[in-house]
């Protein structure tokens, strides 16, 4: 049974401040239970660490909610037929009404060489569409290459982080198992093994 006067969680999560932690250091050194329990709560440390990292949910939805009430646009999809042909003759008839009092345009009168047309269209094009061509592929790139170099950035900095996690779980589960085999080496040295 370890001794109640220290606190090992916080030693082990190197919650304690570095006076009392050499204390405890030093006690480690005379007290094998201690030292068991340590190991131990290392051990559980890196176990927990090793579990996938999962969202906490935001809260719980009951059938009451609102939330689980239709939107506007599946509610009047599920309006019976005769609604739906009400509503097609209202339209319909909004369409012939409006058909019928719109003025005609006035007729054109002027005449139009369509070949002259064609031709200026096509110098105009011709002049305006690399620019805007090059304008538009650069205000298309711009935020991708932005945003591509963000996600970089934050997946080097993820990948760097769980490189330093990984490498201090490792870290200590080879001091804990350092300890054990030094443990044994003390216990067959005590007993009388080679």
């Amino acid at each position: 049974m370890p001794c109640a006067d220290y606190d090992w969680k916080g030693f082990v999560l190197q919650e304690i401040p570095p006076a009392e932690r050499r204390r405890m250091e030093e006690h480690l050194k005379s007290c094998a239970a201690c030292r068991q329990e340590v190991e131990a709560l290392g051990l559980t440390l890196v176990a927990v660490r090793q579990l996938p990292q999962q969202p906490i949910p935001r809260r719980l939805a009951f059938v009451s909610d609102p939330v689980f009430e239709l939107p506007w646009w599946k509610r009047l999809w599920r309006m019976p037929a005769p609604a739906w042909g009400f509503a097609a003759a209202c339209v319909l008839a909004a369409a012939i009404f409006a058909h019928a009092t719109m003025t005609p345009p006035p007729p054109v009168t002027a005449r139009y060489d369509p070949a002259a047309v064609e031709k200026a269209v096509q110098a105009e094009l011709e002049r305006q569409l690399p620019a805007r061509l090059e304008a538009a592929v650069r205000t298309q790139i711009a935020p991708a290459m932005a945003q591509l170099e963000t996600r970089l950035a934050s997946f080097e900095q993820r990948v760097e982080n769980d490189r330093r996690a990984d490498l201090r779980d490792v870290t200590s589960a080879f001091e804990l198992l350092q300890k054990r085999i030094n443990n044994v080496y003390l216990a067959s040295a005590q007993y009388g093994g080679d």
